[in-house]
């Protein structure tokens, strides 16, 4: 049995995920590959299972007529993106700039297969892929966001449309009832009406969220399986030790945070910087930021910042967590972020809001505290509450690392799959429920 795995890029929170996925499998015997788009860059020793992939195509003549098509579609779709602000999610067309038939090029015939999807866009068709599938082909499509259940938005920022159709989409600025969300709606449910798909999701509220979405009805089956961590490679690291490799003073309250872009407002910057605040008048407080972007803050009397920029490399990871005594995420809705799971890998606890799938490992008194969602003062409250009591903190660090071990394992994100593969190949009923 193969596993071919595919995503867009080899970098970002859902390749991270996605390859860490692949490379617990291939460690666990499992024929594992993992494509991604031939046109991104790549590094040159990333090993056999590793694969640039190019689509198989049509005769010249209909790959004339879609390209022609495709060029129409793009105008319009841009059109309509227009004025869009540009600190929400990305917004992507189920179309793609050419074919995407199965199987790619040059791809081995395997006598039973299973595809894996994760983070597709601008990576593969859905007309085409989908429907060059033979009917018994299991797509299992790991979700890293909601894309795949809406008419383009990557995060609903709360709107529910997607549970009815999409269209008047409130993240357009002339949204409408036959919008350019309520024609992706539609193109995605008319690709994947008679496919062998089977979904799965890391949080609670994401996977029942798809449960509820209109689009996925016609799935056979939905799995909540959470993003395992290598507690060997992701452990503690002495805090004076990390806290001289950052710069850092040994006797300073540390209040970590981090995102991939830091002026989009679904991370919660805004909210950081106002419960930050709240806690300039303690003394030895410090900030340390890492990611893309500047958090800008006119006017707002902040302790000091130590910012990192991006950080490379797991040994600066676990630099950067074990030298926070606080690790917060106050993002407005996400999945399961997996620099939380990092941190607390790191015995560091974690402050979090009530949004999407924080909750799942965030709880109260375990492994750190949660705010109202979006509730700033109360997230400021929270933090002064927790740097208070640095005994309290340390020993919910303890028991946050101690949740990784039992609970999101590598190896059991792993098992977990393995199981579900090996149901599909033995042609099993998958229950409909989240796990």
């Amino acid at each position: 049995m193969r596993v071919s795995h595919f995503n867009t890029y080899l970098d970002g929170g859902a390749a991270t995920a996605g390859r860490r996925l692949h490379e617990s499998l291939v460690s666990n015997g499992i024929d594992s590959h993992f494509h991604y788009s031939s046109k991104n860059p790549a590094p040159e020793n990333l090993g056999q299972t590793y694969h640039a992939t190019k689509w198989s195509r049509s005769g010249l003549g209909k790959r004339i007529a879609g390209a022609i098509d495709f060029r129409f579609h793009r105008q319009k779709f841009k059109a309509a993106l227009r004025n869009r602000p540009t600190d929400l999610e990305i917004f992507t067309t189920p179309r793609g700039s050419t074919e995407s038939l199965w199987p790619p090029m040059g791809h081995p015939d395997r006598d039973f297969e299973i595809i894996q999807l994760h983070w597709i866009s601008k990576f593969i068709d859905y007309r085409s892929f989908f429907g060059s599938l033979p009917a018994s082909q299991p797509v299992v499509w790991t979700l890293h966001d909601m894309s795949a259940m809406t008419g383009g938005c990557h995060f609903s920022d709360g709107c529910l449309f997607y549970r009815t159709g999409c269209g008047n989409c409130p993240q357009l600025e002339r949204g409408g009832a036959n919008d350019i969300s309520r024609h992706g709606f539609l193109e995605k449910q008319a690709a994947i009406a008679d496919a062998n798909l089977h979904i799965v999701a890391p949080s609670r509220w994401l996977i029942e969220s798809a449960q509820s979405s209109l689009l996925l009805q016609s799935a056979k089956s939905f799995t909540r399986i959470p993003y395992g961590i290598d507690a060997d490679v992701y452990h503690p690291m002495d805090r004076i030790e990390a806290r001289n490799r950052l710069g850092i003073a040994h006797d300073a309250k540390v209040v970590c945070f981090g995102a991939m872009d830091m002026n989009n407002r679904r991370k919660g910057g805004k909210q950081m910087l106002q419960a930050f605040a709240a806690v300039a008048n303690m003394p030895k407080v410090t900030g340390l930021v890492f990611g893309a972007g500047e958090l800008n803050a006119p006017g707002i009397n902040l302790p000091p910042i130590h910012s990192v920029g991006m950080v490379k490399g797991v040994q600066q990871q676990r630099a950067v967590f074990s030298a926070a005594d606080i690790y917060v995420l106050p993002s407005l809705e996400d999945n399961l972020p997996l620099t939380g799971l990092e941190a607390m890998a790191c015995g560091t606890p974690i402050l979090g809001f009530t949004a999407g799938g924080i909750p799942d490992y965030v709880r109260p008194g375990v492994s750190g505290m949660l705010a109202e969602n979006g509730n700033a003062d109360d997230l400021g409250q929270k933090l002064r509450l927790m740097l208070s009591d640095t005994q309290q903190c340390q020993q919910l660090g303890q028991t946050a690392r101690q949740m990784i071990v039992d609970e999101y394992a590598a190896t059991r994100e792993a098992f977990d799959y393995m199981q579900l593969y090996a149901a599909l190949a033995d042609g099993d009923d998958v229950d409909r429920v989240a796990a």
